[in-house]
């Protein structure tokens, strides 16, 4: 693969692709920081008793559904997000895949064209954002991917060791009202505030199915489909697949997150 070496745009310039990323990096970081949920070694079907949301204490309950990811070696699943429009308007909706090797790296991909894929690799130090209807693939080292990103990363027990403050909760997912849980938004983001998460398990799996984060002027919903967990991490996983010749820029993570922090 060659890469040329750019200076980096002005923001003038830039304004809308930097933009474009910032929407993507925010539902990405939306549907890992807070959807992490999805599974671990463990059966495909759980008993009826444990499956019921209702069979276990809240705290119990979010705390299983969240262990079953974030100790596999790693999972990836299919994800559709919904980003409101917080001027009254239809939603964004984007398909896209994510990655998850806990200790080392996640990723997500839009399936739109011209979206974005995002890495942040512990291992090769990078965070990396590439947007292919550009050519360009925008870096930063690892220690600058917003600290949430990284701490997912390096520490998921810190997630599952946590009061949660769950509150069983009735919410309108999949065309259906689901019974979830409506969590304790500093537990799992606080560098997003005033936000609110509530997360719902797959009935038939056990697996979380249905996340939705909102604040006071956007929200995001992320559905979980074709959750697949492997025996064994590959790193591969967290490999762009990038055409011969890209260009390369400088990325400064506080343009992509509200308020212009990484953290």
């Amino acid at each position: 693969m060659n890469v040329e070496q750019h200076p980096s745009r002005s923001r003038t310039d830039g304004d809308r692709p930097f933009r474009m990323i910032r929407i993507s990096l925010y539902t990405g970081l939306c549907a890992l920081a807070w959807g992490a949920p999805s599974a671990a070694p463990a059966p495909a079907r759980l008993p009826a008793s444990t499956r019921s949301v209702e069979a276990a204490p809240p705290q119990e309950a979010v705390e299983r559904m969240l262990a079953r990811v974030l100790r596999a070696p790693e999972f990836h699943a299919r994800v559709f997000i919904t980003r409101s429009d917080p001027f009254g308007g239809p939603g964004e909706r984007t398909a896209g895949r994510i990655w998850f090797l806990p200790g080392r790296g996640l990723r997500f991909r839009s399936e739109e064209r011209g979206g974005e894929d995002i890495v942040v690799d512990r291992e090769k130090r990078v965070f990396l954002v590439y947007r292919s209807s550009e050519g360009v693939l925008y870096r930063a080292e690892w220690d600058r991917a917003p600290a949430r990103m990284r701490h997912l990363i390096l520490e998921p027990e810190r997630v599952l060791d946590a009061e949660y403050r769950a509150v069983p909760e009735r919410r309108l997912a999949g065309g259906a009202w689901r019974v979830g849980y409506r969590i304790r938004r500093a537990v799992l983001s606080d560098s997003l505030p005033n936000n609110s998460v509530w997360i719902a398990e797959d009935p038939r799996t056990g697996f979380p199915r249905w996340v939705s984060a909102g604040g006071e002027e956007d929200s995001v919903e992320v559905e979980f489909h074709s959750i697949v967990i492997l025996s064994k991490a590959n790193p591969r996983d967290l490999s762009m697949n990038l055409p011969s010749r890209v260009r390369t820029e400088p990325l400064d993570p506080r343009e992509l997150l509200p308020g212009r922090e990484s953290r």
